[in-house]
């Protein structure tokens, strides 16, 4: 980030204490002239200068030294790069929070609020597709609104109809508006109501909010999976063999292959794991590590499972295995060293999983947790689809939102790798309002093939703002030319504005009319709702 100008704060500050140059210069031990093009930022300052400065002005330090706007700084650079603004650089962000940083933070706030009601649209798409409630008032609410017009038809078609007939449907009029008024009012207050707001619809979303809640990032398990990897490493083994044999000697485990049946009842309280016979070795290894975790990491996995967050048995169960999933790859893949090697191999997603061993999903899944605030990674969005389309371990990052109920756009990358098993593709995708994303996708099989058997595949895909770019191995093919490059698409078709999209599938909910390639009927749900 450029370094703030500070000279129009000391200048500002001075006046605003009725000082005069020349008497500040004095106290500061400076001459008056060397003051002055200090306040005209044509000298930098710095440490025990700005210190004798803010003292003999009476002013906090970080009010000088630009060190509170900091912050806002680098939120207005990295707006400006996400929406590609072109000519605003970090160092004019600095410059213009400096001499205004109201308006900066004005702005910040503004694109916040913007990205806030595109969440909530984006949420409430993806309940209005999924939510079984909403799903069934949306349906009562057209009906109610079918049988209406019907009727309504019916009485201006035939304006010499028979009083009682008349009166009939006038009545059947009036009740299916009564009908349609109640309808609406469950919605709204199913959708907005201070006692109804949306929550998790199910225990798994009570997870996934959970460990969004905690940033994918959880330094109790980080810890101690360190413990118990250094407690491992005494062995003159490799971790894998020396996890393994403290399952056998240390809990009198008894491991052996099986049918994959077998493998998913398999319960190590009973001292008995059957791996699956057919499971790829990363596989293998991430199992053994994951069953050692809950027998030895026990304790502080049921400390974090018992959040406040978690409000059925149902939701800490899954929780309590997602934990354990954490704590495999917390000891499988030591932070420090993972991230290291992730900086030096630029996030090469293969390269990592051969260095440690990883395959795509595993290495893609630590990449997300490496959040740690003295070595951050780059802040990665996470999706998983089997090639029916069915979503899982959604995972968001600011601006990037992944869809937990509904579909994903078709484009991204996502399914796009489904066509090409086992092969990592990368793709440049642009929003309708310009942010740009770049999206790692890759499909594999947990299970080594056999001819018969089934193939138990599935797209692992990351996601990251444009901005880092220049820190992954996948972005230099789209580095210099990244507008001509881009690939347009949408969150899902329910929130995307695109017209003349191919792939839509529905219609968008702030569409005037059906999109092209669609047929009016399946848009217009009016045409095919009869009266009843």
């Amino acid at each position: 980030m450029a370094r703030l100008p500070i000279g129009k704060r000391i200048r500002e500050a001075r006046l605003d204490a009725g000082v005069s140059q020349t008497a500040l210069a004095k106290a500061a031990g400076v001459s008056p002239s060397y003051l002055n093009l200090i306040e005209h930022d044509k000298r930098q300052i710095g440490g025990a200068l700005l210190k004798r400065i803010a003292q003999a002005l009476d002013a906090p330090l970080g009010r000088l030294s630009g060190a509170e706007d900091a912050p806002l700084a680098n939120d207005l650079a990295e707006l400006a790069r996400t929406l590609a603004f072109r000519g605003l650089d970090d160092a004019s962000a600095a410059r213009f929070t400096s001499q205004h940083p109201d308006w900066a933070g004005a702005f910040v706030q503004l694109h916040r609020r913007y990205r806030d009601a595109t969440e909530t649209a984006l949420a409430l798409s993806d309940r209005l597709s999924q939510d079984p409630a909403l799903m069934e008032l949306s349906h009562a609410v057209l009906t109610q609104v079918s049988a209406i017009r019907s009727f309504a038809e019916i009485l201006e078609a035939y304006p010499d109809l028979a009083s009682d007939e008349r009166e009939r449907f006038c009545g059947i009029i009036a009740a299916q508006a009564d009908r349609l008024g109640s309808s609406a009012r469950e919605m709204i207050a199913l959708l907005d109501g201070a006692q109804n707001a949306p929550t998790p619809t199910s225990p798994q979303s009570e997870v996934d909010d959970f460990i969004h809640h905690c940033g994918n990032h959880l330094p109790v398990l980080e810890e101690a999976a360190d413990a118990l990897r250094r407690q491992l490493e005494t062995a003159p083994q490799p971790l894998a063999a020396a996890i393994e044999s403290r399952l056998v000697q240390a809990h009198g485990l008894r491991i052996r292959r099986g049918d994959p049946l077998e493998a998913t009842q398999s319960d190590p309280r009973a001292d008995l794991l059957i791996l699956d016979q057919a499971a790829l070795d990363s596989t293998v290894r991430f199992q053994l590590a994951r069953t050692l975790a809950q027998l030895e990491l026990g304790d502080a996995i049921e400390a974090l499972a018992a959040s406040g967050q978690l409000t059925s048995d149902e939701a800490r169960a899954i929780a309590r295995r997602a934990l354990a999933n954490y704590a495999a790859g917390a000891l499988l893949f030591p932070y420090a060293p993972f991230f290291e090697a992730a900086e030096a191999d630029r996030y090469d997603i293969d390269r990592l999983g051969q260095r440690f061993g990883a395959s795509f999903e595993q290495a893609a899944h630590r990449l997300v947790t490496l959040r740690r605030e003295d070595a951050q990674g780059v802040p990665f969005a996470f999706l998983r689809a089997d090639p029916a389309g069915n979503i899982s371990k959604p995972f968001s990052i600011a601006g990037l939102r992944m869809p937990r109920l509904g579909g994903a756009c078709p484009l991204w990358a996502l399914y796009g790798a489904l066509a090409t098993p086992d092969r990592t593709i990368a793709q440049l995708a642009e929003m309708p309002s310009g942010e740009q994303y770049l999206f790692i996708a890759r499909s594999q099989s947990k299970r080594a093939p056999a001819y018969g058997g089934p193939a138990a595949s599935y797209s692992v895909m990351l996601g990251c703002d444009v901005v880092y770019g220049d820190r992954l191995v996948y972005f230099d093919a789209f580095a210099s030319r990244k507008r001509s490059l881009a690939t347009p698409v949408g969150f899902n078709c329910r929130s995307c504005p695109r017209a003349g999209c191919a792939q839509r599938a529905q219609a968008a909910i702030t569409a005037e009319g059906p999109p092209r390639g669609v047929a009016s009927a399946r848009n217009d749900p009016l045409a095919t709702e009869g009266a009843t």
